[in-house]
């Protein structure tokens, strides 16, 4: 049988080298061996007969005859005045056709060889039958008798053969459809999506009932008994599979059901062979089943549009041949033969190739899939644009794999084809390889390393999905850009590792700036060449500058000192710049160059004029591949002595006296100033005065202290004399005020004040010490004036100050009537206390009178 070839891949767009154009498939879909148009308005049903070579096909209702053509399809006759001919059946030794006329009230009888009506036997005004059948020796009829369905006979053999009607079965409302199988004849009326289908034991000629029920169907088209009688088969469009029942009392069969193609593939038609094959028809094709199996042995399809015809499937009587009436969407009739849709269905189908290269050997691979056993050990034909290559065998599991080379790139077309044997079908299946040098990638850049220096990065040379081998010795081309200057040099190659494709550029550009490296592969038999650039900033060195100078040195001596400069080499005729700061050279240092060694020393000399500390600072101007570095040393150059003194006019002072203080300063160079400080005990160092110094030396200053102070003298040296300083330690009293209260008056003696009291007074005498003395001692001390002098009467013992640094004392007047007296206070310092000395407070007089 000739299957059509359906191309299940289309061009299939990857890289260069790797495309699989075409993937050829032959096997579920396939086209009849031959077509022929049929001339029929309708189609009702269709017999073949085998033996006489002829094909009949009844039109139905509205009909007048019976078309006859020979098993190719082309027209031979047609049976004419056969009134609504609908269903056929052929006698069991092929000589007669019968055909039941719905539109003539009758069976007809006709001769299969002479094609003439050999007979006519009414079945009743009305009767309208639609099928016929043979089996026990009777033909047997559905008809139609006042509005029931119902089931007829004749016994043709009969001296009078004439139709016997059977009472109508009151529970059927149209003319059944009729078929048989061994002994057993099968109705079936549909009902909406049921099917009323009943069964009958026919052997005797009287048919006995042996089941008679509703069942899975609905408007079946196709109706069929196996050859043993023993299921019935129901193809109905409202079912998604074919439906098989035991013909005994009609359950479920087993199998149950057999795929057509499965939801909305609307069975409609079937046909059983003598060896027990069903072919059963609907919307997705033909499927062919053997066995037991309810999945499909093969699958034969007819191109978009057309569909079988209900109840369009009969087989041949040779066993092989399937006649299959097909109608297109305009309802055009066609006959389609299939001559061998028995051989099993086989699918060739090639893979894609991994890669094709020129110069290597590539492979693809296939397989070849069939229902069953594969055809393990067949061997395949290959062709390669149609010169023929070595076959390849199929292995156990069905695969297979074809390897070739190509010096050249193109597109080559291999066909790979199997023969066919006794039970499986041939095939062929192509593919377009394309053969072509693989692409390759130059990736980086890993960099390591980007200085003057050294410059240094690592990249990959990658083939199309790391496919195809690098040779070795492969290697990538380097050159080296400056994108500053433009200037571009060639660089050492790189060799590729072809174990991990990678490569390493190194470079010494000598001097920092914008680089691009470009690299070029040029490609190989297999490969295709390719380019890439890697820029890179080299930044330029920040080299660290060190110096070491002396701590001093002597003025007016040779001063040397070294530096170095880091990462070397340095280029000739490089200098630092060296700048002195001192104290005559502030703001306007003084200047010079040094020379920098190719290992970056450097050397200072330099003989100081000036005295004190002496910066030295070195600084590089950088270059192409160094930037700029300062560093700087203080060296202390020395300076000679000079002397420096401190003088107070006291060494201790009352509270806010003024002290005068005297600073001298000895010989110097150019520098006669001085500053005075003073430091209170327990305060901060403060400039009382600054100065030149008089002929003689002198400077000085006054200060009022209030507690002990510290008094320095600072010179701050000058270019030949070194800084100096002096200090003198004055001390300070505390301030004693006090204070007398409860006199009634005031008296003068000799002009001293003296306060009176009354005798029975207690004179309160207060002391408040400035600054404050919170919580130190005062003690009170009262004398008496007799026999012409002060006598001590009592020394108290002490009283802490209050937190506003005042204590108070009363005195007793006791026999004291016109007696004179005077008391006074003393601040004692305490221990801890250093900033001011113990004070007496002055003398305060007072009187006694009645």
């Amino acid at each position: 049988m000739r299957l059509q070839r359906v191309s299940l891949a289309a061009a299939l767009s990857v890289v260069a080298g790797l495309t699989t154009a075409t993937v050829g498939l032959t096997g579920p879909a396939a086209f009849a061996d031959s077509t022929v148009a049929l001339p029929l308005p309708g189609y009702a049903r269709m017999l073949v007969d085998t033996a006489h070579q002829h094909i009949f096909f009844s039109e139905g209702a509205g009909s007048t005859g019976i078309v006859v053509t020979d098993l190719a399809g082309a027209p031979v006759a047609t049976v004419a005045d056969e009134p609504g001919a609908t269903g056929l059946a052929l006698s069991p030794d092929g000589r007669t056709l019968y055909a039941a006329l719905a539109d003539g009230d009758a069976i007809s009888a006709i001769d299969a060889a002479t094609l003439t009506e050999t007979g006519r036997w009414s079945t009743g005004p009305g009767s309208a039958p639609v099928s016929v059948a043979v089996a026990g020796g009777r033909v047997w009829y559905g008809y139609t008798a006042d509005g029931k369905g119902g089931i007829g006979s004749v016994d043709p053999s009969a001296a009078a053969p004439a139709a016997t009607p059977r009472p109508a079965m009151s529970h059927w409302s149209a003319a059944p459809r009729l078929t048989t199988g061994g002994d057993v004849l099968a109705a079936e009326e549909p009902q909406q999506s049921l099917s009323h289908v009943a069964t009958f034991d026919v052997s005797s000629g009287t048919p006995s009932t042996e089941a008679d029920t509703l069942v899975f169907g609905g408007t079946a088209t196709g109706l069929r008994v196996t050859g043993d009688g023993a299921k019935v088969l129901l193809a109905a469009p409202e079912q998604p599979a074919l439906q098989a029942y035991r013909a005994s009392d009609l359950a479920a069969a087993d199998p149950a059901v057999y795929f057509t193609g499965g939801v909305n593939s609307a069975p409609n038609s079937l046909a059983v062979d003598t060896d027990g094959t069903i072919a059963v028809a609907g919307t997705s094709g033909v499927y062919l089943h053997a066995g037991s199996g309810t999945l499909a042995e093969n699958h034969v399809t007819f191109p978009a549009g057309t569909t079988v015809a209900p109840d369009g499937l009969e087989w041949g009587a040779d066993g092989t041949t399937l006649y299959a009436v097909t109608q297109d969407s305009s309802g055009a009739h066609t006959l389609d033969v299939l001559s061998a849709p028995k051989l099993t269905d086989t699918q060739l189908s090639l893979d894609q190739a991994k890669y094709a290269v020129p110069t290597e050997q590539y492979t693809f691979t296939g397989s070849l899939r069939t229902r069953g056993l594969v055809p393990a050990g067949a061997r395949l034909q290959v062709t390669r644009d149609g010169t023929a290559l070595p076959d390849t065998t199929v292995g156990k599991d069905g695969t297979f794999a074809v390897s070739d080379i190509r010096p050249d790139e193109g597109t080559y077309t291999y066909q790979v084809s199997y023969a066919g044997d006794a039970t499986h079908r041939a095939a062929t299946a192509s593919l377009g390889v394309y053969v072509a040098k693989l692409p390759t990638t130059l990736t980086g850049a890993d960099i390591s390393s980007a200085s003057p220096g050294s410059v240094a990065f690592t990249g990959s040379l990658l083939t199309q999905f790391g496919l195809g081998s690098l040779p070795r010795g492969t290697a990538v081309q380097v050159t080296r850009t400056n994108e500053d200057t433009q200037e571009t040099k060639q660089l050492p190659s790189a060799t590729v590792d072809p174990s991990t494709t990678a490569f390493t550029v190194t470079d010494v550009p000598n001097r920092a700036g914008r680089f691009t490296y470009h690299l070029s592969y040029a490609g190989d038999a297999t490969h295709q060449p390719t380019t890439a650039d890697v820029g890179l900033m080299v930044s330029p060195y920040a080299p660290a500058l060190t110096l070491k100078a002396p701590a001093t040195a002597t003025r007016g001596a040779a001063l040397s000192f070294g530096g170095k400069l880091g990462d070397a080499p340095y280029g000739s005729g490089e200098t630092v710049t060296v700048s002195r700061t001192d104290a005559a050279h502030t703001t306007a240092p003084v200047k010079w160059t040094a020379p920098v060694g190719a290992d970056g020393t450097i050397t200072v000399k330099d003989t100081p004029s000036v005295g004190g500390a002496d910066t030295y600072t070195v600084s590089y101007p950088g270059d192409a591949s160094h930037e700029a570095a300062t560093a700087s040393a203080i060296v202390q150059v020395s300076r000679a002595a000079t002397a420096v003194s401190v003088t107070t006019n006291a060494s201790s002072y009352a509270y806010g006296a003024t002290a005068t203080v005297t600073a001298h300063l000895g010989t110097t160079y150019d520098g006669r100033t001085v500053s005075v400080y003073a430091t209170p005990s327990g305060g901060t160092k403060t400039l009382v005065k600054t100065g030149a110094v008089d002929a003689k030396g002198n400077l000085t200053a006054t200060y009022k202290p209030t507690r002990s102070t510290t008094f320095t003298a600072s010179f701050a040296g000058d270019y030949r004399y070194a800084p100096a300083t002096a200090t003198r330690t004055a001390n300070t009293y505390a301030k004693v005020a006090t204070t007398l209260g409860g006199y009634y008056t005031s008296t003068t003696y000799s002009g001293t004040t003296y306060r009176v009291y009354h005798r029975t007074a207690k004179p309160t005498v207060t002391a408040t010490v400035t600054p404050n003395k919170a919580g130190q001692c005062q003690r009170f001390q009262v004398q008496e004036y007799y026999s012409g002098a002060w006598h001590t009467l009592t020394t108290s013992g002490c009283y802490a100050l209050s937190t506003n640094s005042a204590a108070a004392a009363q005195v007793s007047l006791t026999n004291a009537l016109n007696q004179k007296f005077r008391v006074r206070s003393e601040y004692e310092r305490s221990t801890k206390d250093t900033t001011n000395l113990s004070t007496w407070g002055g003398w305060l007089h007072l009187t006694v009178r009645a």
